[in-house]
C-alpha cells in the first residue's frame, strides 16, 4: 500500500512539474515573439531617420560593428553579409528583452502602454546609459548626436508598446 501512495504522490508531482515547465516555456515563447514584434516595430523609425540623414549608421549596426572589430566571431563590418548579421543581432537582442519583459510583466503597470513605455525606456537606459558605453561599443549620450538620441528613445518607446501589446494579447488568448 505504501508503495502505491509513493507512486501516486510522485506521479502527481511529475504532472505538476510538467505543468510548471509548460507554463514557463509558453511564457518564454510569448516573450520571444513579443520581443521580435517590438524590434520589427521600432525599425522603421530608425530607417526613416537614416533616410532623413539624422544619422548615418543605425546604432545597432554601429554596436555590432564595434563588437565585430573586437572578436574573431563576427564578420568584418565591410563584409557583404554584415547587414544581415547586425539585423540578426538586433532581433536576438529584442527577443532576449522580450523574455525579460515576460518574466517581469507582473511587476510592471497593468496598462499596456504604460508598461511598454516604462520597459522600452528601461531597455534604452540600461543599454545606452549603461553597459554599451561602459564596454565602449557606443558613445555615451553626452557624446552622441542629439537627433540620434531622440530617435532611439522614441524607437524604444515604440518597441516597448508593441512588445507589451503583443505579449498581453498572447497571454489573454491562453486564459
Amino acid at each position: 500500500m505504501a508503495f502505491v501512495v509513493v507512486i501516486a504522490t510522485n506521479e502527481g508531482k511529475a504532472r505538476e512539474d510538467v505543468a510548471i515547465t509548460t507554463r514557463s516555456l509558453r511564457l518564454v515563447q510569448d516573450g520571444v515573439i513579443a520581443g521580435l514584434v517590438g524590434t520589427i516595430a521600432m525599425t522603421p523609425p530608425i530607417l526613416i531617420a537614416r533616410r532623413l540623414r539624422l544619422f548615418a549608421t543605425p546604432p545597432p549596426a554601429q554596436i555590432t560593428a564595434n563588437l565585430s572589430r573586437r572578436t574573431a566571431v563576427l564578420p568584418e563590418p565591410d563584409a557583404p553579409v554584415f547587414p544581415l548579421v547586425w539585423a540578426a543581432a538586433h532581433l536576438a537582442y529584442g527577443a532576449g528583452a522580450g523574455i525579460v519583459f515576460a518574466l517581469s510583466r507582473r511587476w510592471l503597470p497593468r496598462r499596456v502602454v504604460a508598461a511598454g513605455l516604462l520597459f522600452g525606456g528601461g531597455v534604452w537606459a540600461i543599454s545606452y546609459l549603461g553597459y554599451v558605453p561602459a564596454l565602449r561599443l557606443y558613445p555615451e549620450p553626452a557624446d552622441d548626436a542629439r537627433p540620434r538620441q531622440v530617435v532611439m528613445i522614441a524607437a524604444h518607446g515604440i518597441f516597448g508598446v508593441a512588445l507589451s501589446e503583443t505579449f498581453d494579447r498572447r497571454e489573454k488568448r491562453r486564459h
